[in-house]
């Protein structure tokens, strides 16, 4: 079926990327011809699909972006500038915030979303980290298909890298990474690019000193191998081999993925899906779904395209669902309540999201604080790729904690969260050194601001529809600290940061926790630190599993391990949407991985055929 309104091709609306995919500004301004893949989204995953489609060139790829491109936007290419997206009102950010988090005092927060092409890969905070081994064999025991274990995934993770290596030409690789467990050859850059600042050695003295007495911060060579215990240094979505054009860049799904396909890949932007719609083709298999309706305005019209082989949504863990419950599928009793007509009755879909919570928290220091020129670090950057925006924001140390059996949070015989023994309970993130108020800092006057990271919560939300019309946002709820153990987790999570920086190396740079209030005798009490909890608890923003994965046959889940969506034929969901479970580390590069999977699997099911 080809576009319900054509117009001719114009010059103005179609741009090319270097070497890469064919963009268009308007459903207007589309060719007329026929697509064999129709991609929903081009941010992490979707980009990858229609990149790895391509290279057959036989196949026409149309991919259906709700934002702007990334070009249009240029902080997206500079490394130091990614906190720029989290400010309210940013046209390339989809602008969500999640509803009254009932066990956080009600608070409502942002829910940060890439509304450009590239997706969040555009405008994260870069973190390379593929979680545990254990997060994919539990993945792979839950969905009963062994593909997703770590040793099937890992050539996979492997496929979507390119490591760079160090920034500090003083920092070898050798004794301070393992290049063994990196790519060589894949598309996406990686290196440990942070800028220099003294607590990223001091955090090594710290290590090594409480190492001595403790196992609770081993020093770890590489977080990326498997086991994800200990503190080590972070590892980012950015180049640093002065030999590749991505120096001193973002390495996003775009230029990583899209800019090297032919023009036999062409990108819709600025086009919101409103709902997939069954094909006139019967099928065997369940509801032949290969159609998709589109409009620009939520008052202008409707369009409508036909895969001639496949529709595969790659929304994410907010879009994907929605879509899919703008179309009718889903649970029947909320789309019915709705006026929408239903499709297919599944209760899973926008079920069981889960992200991590994380609590803001910092520690009084005397140490510089995190300042530069960055009037002239742009312009450093804009001739040369250097500087100080050309490294993330965030500082070099990045600590996982793993607590024993005996810990606090497991004394009331609640089990382990965790996918095994490889898997931490928390994240330590050092964001920076900045100036804070003086009434709050009993030394100096300023401040190490932290996150603590709960990376393996109990608790599930939902994704549901606020109303009938697809333009609308849906509500968008974690449902944190539902589960009284991840508040536990948290909490031992603060202590563990205070005994970490209880070092003597930190004896004169480190004072008193900021955040929680003492109580009258100045103690900071399990009770206030958990009353701060509840009240400042924030999205880490790596939320899965609104459509998760199910073995084949079951009676939930929203797709299954083909990627297929239950009960249709032609229609698929790659994004971490489908994952059943968050990774212990971060989103970012688990679902590259899974996205390559998926586009094997794809590709193979139709050269079978």
């Amino acid at each position: 079926m080809f576009l319900a309104r054509l117009g001719f091709l114009s010059l103005l609306s179609l741009v090319q990327l270097a070497l890469g995919a064919v963009q268009f500004q308007s459903p207007d301004d589309l060719p007329g011809i026929e697509y064999d893949f129709i991609v929903v989204g081009g941010g992490n995953a979707g980009a990858v699909v229609a990149s790895r489609l391509g290279e057959n060139q036989d196949y026409k790829i149309l991919v259906i972006e709700a934002g702007l491109s990334d070009a249009e936007v240029p902080d997206s290419r500079v490394p130091g500038l990614s906190h720029n997206f989290a400010v309210t009102g940013n046209r390339a950010d989809w602008n969500y915030t999640t509803t009254p988090q009932v066990h956080v005092n009600g608070k409502v927060t942002p829910y940060l979303r890439g509304l450009m092409l590239g997706g969040c890969s555009s405008h994260n905070e870069m973190m390379y980290t593929r979680g545990s081994r254990d997060d994919y064999d539990r993945w792979a025991a839950v969905t009963g298909d062994n593909n997703l274990s770590w040793s099937k995934m890992f050539p996979y993770i492997l496929k979507a890298e390119t490591w760079s290596g160090p920034n500090d030409p003083n920092l070898p690789e050798d004794g301070h990474y393992d290049p063994s467990v990196h790519g060589r050859s894949g598309n996406v850059n990686v290196s440990a690019a942070y800028y220099a600042h003294p607590l990223n050695d001091l955090w090594v003295a710290a290590t090594k000193e409480l190492s001595k007495s403790s196992d609770e911060f081993p020093p770890l060579l590489d977080m990326n191998g498997g086991r994800m215990i200990g503190m080590g240094r972070t590892s980012v979505t950015t180049s640093w081999d002065q030999d590749t054009i991505g120096h001193g860049v973002r390495s996003s799904s775009v230029t990583a993925y899209l800019a090297h396909t032919s023009d036999n890949v062409h990108v819709l932007l600025n086009t919101r899906v409103t709902r997939v719609v069954p094909s006139t083709d019967n099928h065997p298999n369940g509801t032949d779904i290969r159609s998709v309706e589109f409009a620009t305005t939520s008052e202008g019209p409707r369009y409508n395209l036909t895969a001639t082989k496949e529709l595969i949504i790659s929304g994410g863990v907010i879009n994907s669902p929605q879509i899919l419950l703008n179309s009718g599928i889903g649970p029947r009793e909320e789309l019915e309540a709705l006026g929408i007509t239903l499709l297919i009755d599944n209760p899973s879909v926008g079920k069981n999201f889960s992200d991590q919570p994380a609590v803001p928290i910092g520690f009084s220091t005397n140490l510089p604080i995190d300042e530069f020129n960055k009037t002239a670090a742009l312009v450093e950057w804009n001739t040369s790729h250097t500087g100080r925006l050309a490294v993330p924001p965030h500082m070099a140390p990045l600590g996982w904690v793993r607590f024993p059996p005996t810990a606090a949070p497991f004394k009331d015989g609640s089990s382990d969260p965790t996918g095994g023994q490889n898997s931490p309970h928390v994240e330590l993130f050092f964001r920076n050194v900045t100036l804070i108020p003086a009434w709050q800092t009993p030394k100096g006057n300023a401040s190490i601001l932290m996150l603590i990271v709960d990376g393996n919560p109990m608790s599930r939300g939902s994704i549901t529809l606020a109303t009938s019309s697809p333009f609308d946002a849906p509500l968008i709820d974690p449902n944190f600290l539902a589960a009284p153990i991840d508040t536990a987790i948290l909490l031992e999570g603060v202590r563990s940061a205070q005994r970490l920086f209880s070092a003597q190396t930190f004896s004169s740079s480190v004072f008193g926790l900021v955040g929680p209030a003492p109580d009258a005798n100045g103690t900071l009490t399990d009770e206030s630190i958990t009353d701060y909890i509840k009240h400042v608890t924030q999205p880490n923003i790596h939320g899965v599993a609104s459509c998760s994965m199910a073995p084949h046959g079951a009676d939930w889940g929203v797709v299954d391990p083909e990627f297929k969506v239950r009960g249709t034929a032609g229609l698929r969901i790659v994004d971490a949407s489908v994952l059943p479970f968050v990774p212990s580390g971060h989103t970012q590069a688990p679902t590259y991985a899974i996205a390559e999977w998926a586009s094997d699997v794809i590709k193979s099911s139709w050269t079978k055929n």
